[in-house]
C-alpha cells in the first residue's frame, strides 16, 4: 500500500485504505479524486511476467461476487511486483532517501466478465500518468467530458 500511496501523493490525490473488518466489497482501498473515488484491489507478488507480457493473478470467488455487484463506476486491480527477498524491497539510504524496489501494474476490472484469473499487462505500468487515465475514466462514468 505504501507504493500506491507514494504514487498518489506524487499525482496529488488521496488514498483511503479499507480496514480488514470492512473489506466486504472486494477492494483494499479507494483513490480519492475531487469528483469521486475509484476502488482498487491491491496484491503483491514476486511472480515473473509470462513471456515478458503479462502476470496472471488468481481471482477469489468472493472478489468476483463483490465485483459483479459493483456498477457505479470504474474499478481497478493493481499488482505490486517486488523482489523475492523481503529485505530487498526497500532501501533506506543514509541521505534519507527511500528507494522502493518495486513496480506496479494495473487492469480495469469489468464486473460482468471475470474469470478465475486476471491477466495484468506489463504495458499497464502504474504511475502518475495511470492515475490521470483513471481520473478520465471516472469523469466519463459521471458524464463529464474527459
Amino acid at each position: 500500500m505504501t507504493y500506491l500511496r507514494n504514487i498518489c501523493a506524487q499525482f496529488g490525490v488521496g488514498l483511503d485504505e479499507t480496514s480488514s473488518d470492512e473489506d466486504i466489497h472486494g477492494f483494499d482501498c479507494a483513490v480519492k479524486y475531487r469528483i469521486g473515488s475509484v476502488p482498487v484491489q491491491v496484491k503483491c507478488t514476486s511472480k515473473n511476467f509470462s513471456r515478458d507480457t503479462h502476470l496472471t493473478m488468481p481471482v477469489e470467488d468472493g472478489w468476483k461476487e463483490a465485483w459483479t455487484d459493483y456498477a457505479s463506476g470504474p474499478a481497478y486491480f493493481l499488482v505490486v511486483r517486488v523482489p523475492d527477498s523481503a529485505e530487498e524491497w526497500i532501501d533506506h539510504a543514509v541521505d534519507h532517501q527511500t528507494t522502493h524496489r518495486a513496480a506496479a501494474y494495473w487492469e480495469r476490472i469489468d464486473g460482468r466478465d471475470i474469470g478465475s484469473s486476471i491477466q495484468v499487462r506489463r504495458s499497464n505500468r502504474f504511475s502518475a500518468s495511470a492515475l490521470q487515465s483513471w481520473y478520465e475514466d471516472i469523469l466519463r462514468a459521471n458524464g463529464a467530458p474527459a
